[in-house]
């Protein structure tokens, strides 16, 4: 079992807590400006039955949203430039060769009401959704500036925003009746979603930033602790159960994001492997001319990035979290000094905890994270839903993070703790290391097997919260 060092101080654990854990809460700035901030990237090849030869990217935004946070509820910003960033050449130097840019727009229908949705709603196109969002989906070759825009589907429907699950007299038979029928496939073949969706990340966040007191058998995992469900409510306590977050997805074929416009099928072929990020810009100018709407001026401006997991939180030091949300992938060697010796690592799991971890530099968290860009080896075959393992590669499923990207089962929260005590590293992927977790296995609700993948929202009248730990959340909606 680990000890605390006798040696280590109090405020060396306190230091460590905002550098550690994917908590939806990415820099100081983005505090005030949560429609534009992002909590996590997903990209995968997609294992819904016979769409394996497809590419599924998703971003989650403005996370831990009360399900029941009515009249207004939550929405996509009309101002946020939303954006999938696809590196396939150069070797995956952080440059993007081919984005996917997603842009809203909010209209307001005329109603007497003081509530944004009224009535027992039928569909996405009931005349009672009063705050009705629509989008424009841009896909650009970086290379040749070739932009084609997208305002509807191959049916002429506008691409509209799906609305909140209320509940059982509001929105019934939710994903049914406003999930599904929110997947619109556009004219050039792709699926597209955007819409509020159950948070698909699990994690024990509050016994972490309680200065890392967590709760039996966390931090050392071993037999079923590990393997099986995990443990029930209050031994385990996901932070993110029963809470939504607003979801923007798209699947692709996959000959759209390689180089050469083929399916690679050699993992050492250049076209084998690509890089996925995405972005949130807003313009250079907002001016607030009250009390008419604000104007928005100049070129468009990343505010918040995302590419794996875990980066902002537990690698990069608090005093330049903002900076680094505004900065390329293509410039993340600045960021190799704490990336290299993470201070999680060598202050904590050894400092704190005493565990014997590989010294500096730290090349397998390098390789993964210079530049942060998701990685995905193509030429990997998905893993069917039902086979699939939380611990990815850790545990031979080679088709999650970090080798085949990231899906929503991976628990990259035990697979980070373990790849930051070393165990890639030949001499280092033993006990305890190899052991470490939070407890947290599973998200709270069932995942989908189809795109979008993640979970329909929870409704506002029933929800889960931290005692749906584990798979044991109510799933309402479905």
């Amino acid at each position: 079992m680990l000890k605390f060092a006798a040696r280590t101080a109090t405020v060396t654990a306190l230091s460590c807590l905002s550098l550690f854990a994917a908590s939806h809460r990415n820099g100081p700035l983005l505090l005030e400006d949560q429609t534009a901030n992002l909590n996590d990237l997903y990209a995968f090849r997609s294992y819904e039955t016979g769409r394996s030869d497809r590419l599924v990217l998703s971003m989650s935004v403005q996370g831990f949203q009360n399900p029941d946070n009515g009249p207004s509820y939550y929405k996509f910003s009309d101002s946020v430039l939303y954006r999938f960033n696809v590196n396939n050449s150069r070797g995956l130097d952080g440059n993007p060769d081919f984005v996917v840019d997603f842009m809203f727009k909010t209209l307001l229908r005329p109603n007497p009401t003081f509530v944004s949705y009224f009535g027992a709603l039928k569909g996405i196109d009931d005349p009672g959704i009063f705050l009705y969002q629509t989008y424009v989906v841009a896909v650009r070759n970086v290379k040749t500036g070739s932009t084609v825009f997208y305002d509807r589907d191959a049916s002429g429907h506008l691409l509209s925003v799906a609305p909140p699950n209320l509940g059982p007299k509001s929105t019934p038979n939710y994903e049914a009746t406003f999930g599904a029928p929110s997947v619109f496939t556009l004219p050039n073949g792709m699926r597209v979603f955007a819409g509020p969706r159950d948070d698909a990340f699990y994690f024990d966040s509050a016994a972490t930033f309680d200065t890392l007191n967590f709760r039996s058998p966390a931090p050392v995992l071993s037999g079923s602790a590990d393997s099986g469900q995990g443990a029930a409510y209050p031994a385990a306590a996901d932070g993110f159960a029963g809470y939504n977050i607003s979801l923007i997805a798209v699947e692709m074929p996959i000959t759209l994001a390689t180089v050469d416009g083929t399916l690679p099928t050699d993992p050492k072929a250049a076209n084998a492997k690509i890089g996925v990020w995405a972005t949130t810009q807003r313009q250079l100018v907002t001016v607030r001319p009250s009390p008419s709407d604000p104007v928005f001026y100049g070129e468009f401006q990343q505010v918040d990035r995302v590419g794996n997991p875990l980066t902002v939180e537990a690698l990069i030091p608090l005093p330049l979290k903002d900076y680094w949300n505004r900065s390329l992938p293509a410039n993340d060697q600045q960021f190799a000094q704490y990336i290299g010796d993470p201070f999680f690592a060598s202050g904590v799991l050894n400092g704190v905890f005493g565990l014997k971890v590989p010294p500096a530099p730290r090349n397998d968290i390098l390789g993964v994270y210079v530049p942060d860009i998701t990685r995905i080896d193509l030429t990997i075959a998905p893993t069917p839903a039902a086979s699939q393992n939380r611990l990815g590669p850790l545990a031979g499923d080679n088709a999650g993070w970090p080798f085949g990207g990231r899906r929503p089962i991976d628990d990259v929260v035990d697979i980070g703790f373990r790849a930051l005590a070393g165990v890639l590293v030949p001499g280092y992927g033993v006990a305890p290391n190899n052991q470490l977790g939070d407890g947290v296995n599973s998200n709270d609700v069932p995942l989908l097997t189809r795109f979008p993948f993640h979970a329909a929202p929870h409704a506002g009248y029933l929800h889960s919260n931290i005692s749906g730990t584990n798979g044991r959340g109510t799933a309402t909606g479905q």
